[in-house]
């Protein structure tokens, strides 16, 4: 039986991911996505998937399911599902879905498995962060499927599911925190007479850069940025300035508090 991949939930995450899949070959006539808003239904349309705004729809039709509705909105998920007589039986239902434990997917879905996952926004260039855990009830092959599914988004990780929550607040936030700090870095280039696409530019190249020579050379970053402070040089001189503005406490609170928030949004599955 040929695989039919239904997405419950057309955002920003959904389409990330949804793309990241055909770039590796998936073809669009396999992918179905539900949305209430047509709006957001249009990008997919134009790639030649399958969409409608009708959520039982996609859960009927499709024998893998992902589900990336907000936490917010998937109660009422579960009350449609529950209204229109929906009951998944023998379906691979994958979450996004932060704070919905693998736990909670086995309640709502007793006749299926299940794998809990965190992908960020980049495996829209398959340059992504693809975290997983499978239920109890996923079986190996069940997993195979997920990582023939979603390698072409970028790096697939299994860990430990209550490491998730931490996990994600790296990876997928991080993008956010990123591309914040790209803005800033260009707000200064600009206040120091750059233009602002010049600005940018150089700002993201250097967050590719730092990246790619963490991960090609395997050296703790502590190294590389000792590698290029001198001895009462700029570099020194500026992170001088971001440690006293509270740089790396900024960060390490961030992680602390998205983790707690995903911990917080198990509230919404109770």
């Amino acid at each position: 039986m040929e695989n039919k991949v239904g997405f419950i939930g057309g955002g920003e995450m959904a389409y990330a991911v949804a793309m990241g899949m055909l770039k590796g070959g998936l073809k669009p006539a396999s992918i179905h996505v539900s949305n209430p808003s047509p709006g957001k239904l249009e990008r997919y349309k134009k790639e030649g998937m399958n969409t409608t705004s009708d959520n039982i729809q996609v859960l009927q039709s499709c024998n893998i399911i992902i589900l990336c509705v907000k936490p917010q909105i998937f109660p009422t998920l579960m009350k449609e599902m529950k209204t229109r007589g929906f009951k998944s039986k023998n379906q691979l239902i994958i979450s996004v879905i932060a704070g919905l434990t693998n736990a909670k997917m086995e309640e709502i879905f007793p006749d299926s498995r299940v794998i809990r996952t965190m992908p960020n926004t980049p495996c829209l260039v398959q340059s992504g962060v693809f975290l997983y855990s499978a239920g109890s009830s996923a079986t190996p092959a069940d997993v195979e499927l997920l990582l023939q599914l979603i390698s072409p988004c970028g790096e697939c990780i299994s860990l430990a599911e209550h490491l998730i929550d931490a996990a994600q607040s790296i990876c997928g936030c991080g993008p956010a925190y990123i591309y914040t700090a790209m803005d800033a870095l260009a707000d200064g280039g600009v206040k120091m007479g750059l233009p602002r696409a010049l600005s940018i530019k150089l700002a993201a190249q250097a967050f590719v850069g730092a990246g790619k020579m963490h991960l090609e050379t395997g050296l703790h970053p502590g190294v590389l940025k000792d590698a290029v402070t001198s001895p009462g040089g700029v570099t020194i001189c500026a992170l001088h300035e971001l440690d006293k503005a509270g740089f790396r406490a900024a960060l390490i609170n961030a992680v602390t508090t998205a983790t707690n928030r995903s911990i917080e949004m198990r509230k919404y599955n109770e």
